[in-house]
């Protein structure tokens, strides 16, 4: 039985399923153990794995997680450019290890896996092939990328959402199943809903719901007052899916998500997505067969009212949807693939693994590290000093992806919070923050 221990900074979202759900499949194959690196806010997926037999140890000792880390075959690292990640990687205690970075993220956009971390580690595993496309690996010969990664939807099984009995419900519902926040939301969302121009539309909002108020206000100037449905957090999301028509799904054109299982659940109970036709979102769906891409405001409001007008066309797309879904993401291929990736790592020895020289020092310098194709800005504003920063250097600073203005999601602003006492970060936080309207607040 291979032994894993698993390094996270929490289990929430995504990364939580993904972890509890392979604990849960793979009981019998592997040992689980989990380290998470801060305390938790949410206990259901760490419960879930606790359960299936995960020993977890949450934010353990220098001491204790040397010996968690020696005692494993391998160590799988759950990789989003988290702060305290970053912390622990430079932190790395110094004995032979056997390391798979498991990135939750697409490396399309900002922030991205530093191509030297792939190389360092015994293997990667990417969550979507889209990753194979990431300029940052550009670098890296085609025989080294292809020996060194794999891929592994985080998608632990969709079964659950083939059963789904429609419920009749008035109108037309487009859903939408997330954080009802511009930090995935398209910013112009309200216009996106406002192209529909359907009467007999409603728009259903299934998440916690930071910008609820903004959405009401923006909806009613565009003549869509009492059209949007907040439902709030949802434990059980098929309770909503039954009464979705559709699934209307505009993202921020410089997300980082993966597999974005909101949608592969949603397809897999036979409703058709209308997409953004960029990143992952291409892998997700076939165009005009599982789903709809579009390129605009104006596309997005034809496609919609094409699976209003053609009800026929909609209950096809949603079949196909769910048969393209139930091959791809089954229960069975996660399994699969991540244990065939396991394997593979298993044929490496375990070896001393440096990743200090490719982070850096300080903090500053390992939010620098995996920045992509934003680092070049950072890094002249790095080199300038903190006293020469010229009006020059904080526009390109401004200028970087809109990502690094959240609050969280690896952000300078989350970076500075975890690290109070770096200078540079508190100056391009600082920075960010001078006006409002950059930052996602």
């Amino acid at each position: 039985m291979i032994k894993i221990c698993h390094v996270t900074p929490h289990m929430g979202g995504g990364v939580g399923r993904v972890i509890s759900g392979l604990v849960r499949l793979t009981a019998d194959k592997i040992q689980h153990k989990i380290i998470l690196l801060e305390q938790p806010q949410k206990w259901n997926f760490i419960n879930s794995a606790f359960e299936a037999g995960a020993k977890i140890s949450i934010s353990p000792d220098s001491s204790k997680i040397g010996n968690l880390l020696s005692e494993s075959d391998i160590v799988v690292i759950h990789w989003w450019h988290h702060p305290k990640i970053s912390k622990f990687l430079y932190n790395l205690p110094e004995v032979p290890l056997r390391i798979i970075i498991w990135t939750h993220i697409n490396n399309l956009t900002v922030p991205a896996l530093n191509p030297n971390f792939l190389l360092e580690a015994t293997r990667v595993i990417f969550s979507t092939e889209a990753s194979y496309e990431a300029k940052v690996f550009e670098g890296i010969p085609p025989d080294i990328l292809e020996k060194k990664t794999g891929v592994v939807y985080g998608c632990p099984g969709i079964d659950d959402f083939v059963n789904i009995k429609k419920k009749e419900h008035d109108g037309f519902n487009v859903g939408y199943i997330g954080l009802v926040d511009f930090s995935k939301l398209h910013p112009n969302f309200v216009e996106f809903c406002s192209a529909v121009k359907l009467n007999k539309a409603k728009f259903i909002l299934v998440g916690d719901a930071p910008v609820r108020e903004y959405i009401e206000k923006k909806g009613e100037e565009k003549g869509l007052k009492g059209k949007f449905i907040f439902t709030g957090y949802v434990n059980d999301v098929k309770t909503v899916l039954s009464e979705i028509d559709v699934l209307g799904y505009p993202l921020i054109p410089y997300h980082t998500f993966a597999a974005e299982n909101s949608i592969i659940e949603a397809m897999a109970a036979g409703i058709p997505p209308v997409l953004l036709n960029q990143l992952v979102e291409r892998y997700i769906i076939k165009d005009g067969e599982t789903g709809i891409l579009v390129n605009s405001v104006e596309e997005y409001g034809q496609a919609i009212r094409y699976l209003y007008n053609n009800p026929d066309k909609r209950e096809e797309m949603g079949k196909k949807a769910q048969e393209y879904v139930l091959k791809k993401y089954t229960a069975k291929n996660f399994v699969e693939s991540f244990i065939k990736n396991c394997e593979l790592t298993m044929e490496e020895s375990k070896k001393l693994v440096n990743f200090k020289k490719y982070l850096g020092n300080t903090p500053a310098e390992w939010f620098m590290s995996c920045l992509g194709k934003d680092y070049e800005a950072f890094k002249i504003s790095y080199e300038t000093g903190l006293n020469n920063q010229t009006e020059e250097i904080k526009k390109l600073i401004k200028s970087t992806s809109p990502s690094l203005k959240q609050k969280n999601k690896s952000s300078v602003i989350h970076y500075r919070r975890e690290f109070p006492n770096d200078v540079y970060l508190n100056l391009w936080a600082k920075i960010m923050e001078e006006e409002s309207n950059e930052c996602f607040e």
